[in-house]
């Protein structure tokens, strides 16, 4: 496991399939067909494959946001839920090779802990919906997986709500079968990827 603010934490997620990325991996169109979202993916970690070198990605004001604001959000739900939640790393998956998820945090001995910072029109989303927002679970599902831990806990921070609604907090725990699904949808992925890398790299030793 390779905590985030380690020297070698970027070095070692260049050329794979992270939990970050997990939902473009999986991406569809209405009718069923691949979203070019997964294509453009796809080139992106062969390029780091190829080069050894990660690609670059744009941090919105937004994305730094919630950046500076994760420390507080976790702070605040440890007080509010009486839990301690330990530091993780990025953990690579025991079985699937290239594939690893770096989460929030642990919660015992089983949990993972996910944490974002929206605009406050998102966080109140959260808030009416009362459930896990679709868009993380195959994040979700990836850090699962690649802990070997069973269940997760998301949560929305945002500072700028009266106290009361600063904090949505809900459980998620799918089934074996559902993380199952995730690292079947991994090892689909990763297999088209080599696929692409071989074909590159026999075509230039050819």
């Amino acid at each position: 496991m390779i905590l985030q603010e380690a020297p070698s934490w970027v070095p070692a997620r260049v050329g794979l399939l992270t939990g970050s990325v997990m939902a473009k991996a999986i991406a569809k169109t209405k009718d069923g067909k691949w979203a070019a979202s997964r294509k453009d993916l796809l080139f992106e970690k062969l390029a780091e494959r190829l080069t050894g070198v990660a690609a670059d990605h744009f941090v919105s004001p937004a994305m730094q946001w919630g950046l500076d604001n994760e420390a507080a959000a976790k702070s605040l739900l440890e007080a509010s839920q009486g839990i301690f939640v330990d530091r993780a790393g990025f953990c690579l998956h025991p079985t699937i090779e290239y594939f690893g998820a770096t989460a929030d945090g642990f919660i015992d001995n089983d949990g993972v802990l996910e944490i974002k910072c929206p605009t406050t029109k998102t966080h109140l989303t959260y808030l009416t919906n009362r459930k896990v927002p679709s868009e993380y679970v195959p994040q979700m599902l990836a850090e699962m997986a690649c802990s070997k831990r069973t269940w997760a806990l998301f949560a929305s921070y945002d500072p700028r709500m009266p106290p009361a609604q600063q904090l949505f907090i809900t459980k998620f725990e799918p089934t074996a079968e559902q993380i199952a699904e995730c690292e079947d949808q991994a090892r689909e992925f990763l297999a088209e990827l080599e696929a692409m890398f071989r074909q590159i790299t026999e075509q230039e030793a050819a």
